[in-house]
């Protein structure tokens, strides 16, 4: 053997093959440590998502929920407004005179009922809120949802304006200064006028403008008669007359939402969708029994003797999120995993405490 190929063989022998690839043992531990590892990232990325659906969620619940509180109360305050007058200070409630379909009788859309405030239970439906129209229990759109409440409240516009002069009968017309008025008022339009002591609701068969006055007749055509309970003058004051009612029923997704229904010209009643997903409504009125402008019991409206003895309003909603799959577990009541909140408030009635 010659110097050189000794060298060369023991050259070879120094350097072994270096490693192509992993072996099947290898390769499978690796791919175990990868979806374990994988397994903890998608749990967690599940769970932050769980976590931001719950309290996006909760978020709107709760928005939801004061908007709900916020609509109710704000009328709720002002139920029986009639400007300067009030409740304590008149002997008598307004002269209901509105008669906008002719029938010789006053419309019920523009009774003082209650002295502007009303209450139902579903068992009680249907009542008419007005001549044409009524409320019913039940589940279609419109109509109010099984053992769930309804309120109506009714009230002068914030906004009154005042006669430019007095009137020389009480058959005489409305005369107010037009820049004072700013197109606020129109023909068939039910109106409210006060001073302080009388108070008439009336609909106007028409508004003219003239010369810087504008004026409202209140003829026969569109009352039951030509005649106020008085002749007014100028610290008399008109104002519109605001009728709402509010109602939870299903919306036209079949989702149960707070309903408002609120009187614009003519009488007619509009129903609006305020909040989606509120399942329900429970009101107590809180009824001062010994004069003394303090709710002294809380009741059912059907336990209600004289909504007029009604000094305050407890008001219970209770809404859910719209949507399903949000709560670990499933409500036994409606047979769903949405999150429900109770929102509770009580609100003085501060025309009946003055």
């Amino acid at each position: 053997m010659s110097q050189n190929t000794f060298f060369q063989t023991r050259g070879a022998a120094s350097h072994p093959s270096r490693q192509r690839g992993m072996t099947l043992v290898e390769t499978m531990i690796a791919i175990t440590i990868s979806l374990i590892l994988l397994a903890g990232v998608l749990q967690i990325f599940i769970g932050n998502k769980q976590t931001y659906r719950v309290q996006d969620a909760v978020a709107r619940l709760q928005e939801s929920g004061r908007f709900a509180v916020r609509f109710l109360t704000k009328d709720l305050r002002m139920a029986g407004f009639m400007g300067c007058a009030s409740i304590n200070s008149m002997s008598n409630p307004p002269t209901n005179m509105a008669d906008l379909d002719g029938d010789g009788v006053a419309d019920t859309v523009a009774a003082f009922d209650g002295d502007g405030l009303q209450g139902w239970e579903s068992s009680q439906l249907p009542v008419a809120l007005s001549d044409t129209q009524n409320l019913n229990e039940g589940t279609a759109v419109g109509q109010a949802l099984p053992g769930t409440d309804i309120i109506s409240i009714k009230r002068a516009s914030d906004t009154g304006v005042r006669l430019t002069g007095n009137m020389a009968t009480v058959n005489a017309n409305i005369q107010l200064l037009t820049a004072t008025v700013n197109g606020m008022f129109a023909t068939d339009d039910i109106l409210m006028v006060t001073n302080c002591e009388n108070s008439d609701i009336f609909a106007a068969n028409n508004v003219s403008n003239g010369a810087g006055t504008t004026t409202i007749a209140h003829s026969n055509a569109v009352n039951i008669g030509n005649f106020l309970s008085t002749s007014y003058g100028t610290d008399a004051e008109v104002m519109q007359l605001e009728n709402t009612a509010y109602f939870v029923g299903n919306n036209d997704k079949g989702i149960p939402s707070l309903f408002r229904m609120e009187m614009g010209n003519a009488g007619v009643l509009t129903t609006q969708e305020l909040i989606e997903g509120v399942d329900d409504m429970q009101i107590l009125y809180g009824e001062d029994t010994d004069g003394d402008r303090t709710a002294d019991v809380y009741r059912d409206a059907t336990a209600v003797a004289d909504m007029r003895q009604v000094v305050s309003v407890r008001i219970a909603l209770t809404i859910r999120t719209i949507e399903d799959n949000i709560a670990t577990v499933t409500d036994a009541t409606y047979n769903d995993k949405r999150l429900r909140r109770t929102f509770t408030t009580t609100v003085t009635l501060r025309n009946r405490v003055i």
